[in-house]
């Protein structure tokens, strides 16, 4: 495709590490192995249909059908904190029909075309809220894991062109039925997979660290067949914390208090305390060729990161096998928010380290993947076509 220079000088397609699809109804059921069909049920709950997994309400999307849907990008100024007269989210919404490309993988690879965008990975919605709701079942949390893998792939496929890549979901719930279900995934083809910031949970409430050697058969198999491990924003359990500080925890919507953005528990808080553990837990010293993404959960938390490396790798260098600073930057790439300082990061990280998530069609992503752009212009032509394009590339070469 000829791409025509817009704006901000931007003359070649983008690539966009963070788009989203928005799964049908049946996405945990239809494949749902007839020994746990009864975990997964629909119900209607004060006029509005949920899903109810062991009998507890899916609270941390309010509309699992996800018809009507949130315009993409309506919580723009929201986000980039420009909410100057103060209006509550709820009144920021602006709602329309479920599109069919949310859905359907043809329009989508011709809604790619009409934005400029040459290739892009295709993120859950729903899925990424799984683990945290079967936790307390681990054989039948590892079906409902599964089945949608294989709706997954039967809908969209893994890497069926090199257009759209999906990621199937990678719980560590159980490691052996994980490393099988890996095995299977890797089978078909996949070039990434997509697992949530935080520890591993666990029905005994002992949680581990993802980079506990339990795991290394696991990761083994991704870093020596060059698959890309996409952390991305979910349910990370954290919203437990609010409750010591008198507040109630689990999904609040539009009544979220200013408390759960302070203590940054969707996006910084997590992403922060899961890499801390994966570099001082010796991850990237055991698996060398491992490749990390980091979607949807900004880029603040790692420029703090790199601080506390760098004073706790002064303080006890022994207690690292290399500078766990450039172990960072070496295995992870991070997409910020379009309200960080882009510039910031990749003073820190580097500029080869830097990818564009557009968050699209979220409503608190962008309206237009290229609608971004602007924010990378100070970075200079150079740095900022890496970010938008090149580093993708790099990435997902074979």
């Amino acid at each position: 495709m000829t791409v025509a220079a817009n704006s901000f000088g931007v003359d070649y397609e983008i690539c966009d590490a963070d788009q989203h699809y928005y799964e049908p109804v049946d996405c945990l059921t239809r494949h749902l192995e007839p020994q746990h069909q009864r975990i997964v049920k629909w119900a209607t709950i004060g006029g509005r249909d949920t899903i109810l997994i062991h009998g507890k309400q899916w609270a941390s999307v309010p509309n699992p059908t996800y018809d009507p849907v949130a315009v993409p990008g309506v919580f723009e100024q929201y986000f980039r904190a420009e909410n100057h007269a103060g209006t509550e989210l709820r009144d920021m919404v602006v709602m329309q029909p479920l599109q069919p490309e949310y859905r359907n993988r043809d329009l989508r690879v011709q809604r790619l075309d009409e934005q400029g965008v040459a290739r892009t990975w295709l993120i859950p919605s729903l899925g990424l809220a799984v683990e945290e709701m079967v936790q307390q079942d681990i054989e039948s949390g590892m079906a409902i894991v599964r089945a949608y893998n294989r709706w997954l792939e039967e809908d969209w496929g893994y890497r069926r062109d090199e257009r759209i890549n999906t990621g199937p979901l990678l719980s560590l719930l159980d490691p052996e039925l994980a490393e099988q279900e890996l095995d299977r995934v890797m089978a078909i083809g996949t070039n990434m997979v997509i697992l949530r910031a935080g520890p591993v949970p666990s029905p005994h409430a002992l949680r581990r660290s993802p980079a506990d050697k339990v795991y290394d058969r696991i990761w083994a198999k991704l870093a020596e067949a060059g698959i890309v491990v996409a952390i991305h924003a979910g349910d990370s359990g954290t919203s437990k914390y609010l409750g010591d500080y008198g507040e109630p925890i689990g999904y609040q919507g539009s009544k979220m208090g200013p408390l759960t953005e302070l203590m940054g528990l969707s996006t910084d808080r997590p992403i922060y305390d899961m890499m801390a553990a994966l570099i001082a837990h010796g991850l990237f010293d055991r698996h060398p060729a491992l490749k990390v993404a980091t979607l949807e959960l900004g880029s603040g938390w790692a420029v703090e990161l790199h601080r506390k490396l760098r004073t706790s790798y002064g303080k006890t260098p022994q207690a690292y096998r290399r500078d766990p600073v450039e172990s960072f930057r070496e295995h992870v790439w991070i997409a910020p928010f379009y309200e960080d300082s882009i510039v910031r990061l990749r003073d820190c990280h580097g500029a080869d380290r830097i990818l564009l998530g557009s968050d699209w069609p979220h409503p608190e992503g962008l309206a237009r993947p290229i609608d971004w752009a602007g924010d990378f212009v100070e970075l200079g032509p150079a740095d900022m076509r890496k970010s938008l394009r090149d580093n993708f590339l790099q990435l997902t070469a074979a």
